[in-house]
């Protein structure tokens, strides 16, 4: 039990008001959701598309361009609850098992935590953004990566590595 926790059946109460059930998406709980709403509202067509709620939120790469070169990238400070609260549910991903928790771990392995934060973090915000205007259920199989491919990657990663030692592999049969 939390040390604030609600004394009234808030999931029921989030589905009422957004029509939708958003806890389904993993790292979204009730009191995250409640915070993101109260700051967002109900209404998304102050965004026109998702990238502009996702800079709102700060949640977008700033690259700076000079001479059509990037040369670095912007930080920025944001205070803003909602914001705060999707980089909450992305660090809670760390330990999930579901496709946006693979996705962090290898963002977290590749990039370091902070970028995989971030960016799971806007992922969190463009699903978020299409399920309150769309009013369409979560669907994790839209976000999971084929596991064909990933197979084919790993096979490939393997025998390249086998081919800088000199081996060969052979799939056995």
């Amino acid at each position: 039990m939390r040390k604030n926790q609600y004394h009234f059946n808030l999931k029921d109460y989030l589905l009422a008001i957004l029509g939708v059930d958003l806890t389904e998406v993993d790292g979204l709980d009730e009191i995250g959701l409640l915070t993101i709403l109260s700051v967002t509202g109900t209404d998304m067509s102050k965004w026109p598309t998702a990238n502009q709620f996702a800079s709102w939120l700060n949640l977008s790469p700033r690259q700076r361009i000079t001479g059509g070169r990037v040369v670095g990238h912007e930080k920025r400070v944001t205070h803003n609850p909602a914001s705060q609260a999707f980089r909450l549910a992305a660090f809670s991903l760390w330990q999930n098992k579901g496709p946006l928790g693979q996705q962090y771990r290898k963002l977290a392995g590749t990039r370091g935590k902070k970028k995989a934060i971030k960016a799971i973090a806007r992922k969190l915000a463009v699903i978020f953004y299409h399920m309150v205007l769309k009013q369409q259920p979560y669907d994790p199989k839209k976000i999971a990566q084929d596991p064909e491919k990933q197979l084919a990657r790993k096979i490939a990663r393997l025998q390249k590595d086998a081919a800088k030692l000199g081996w060969t592999l052979q799939k056995v049969s």
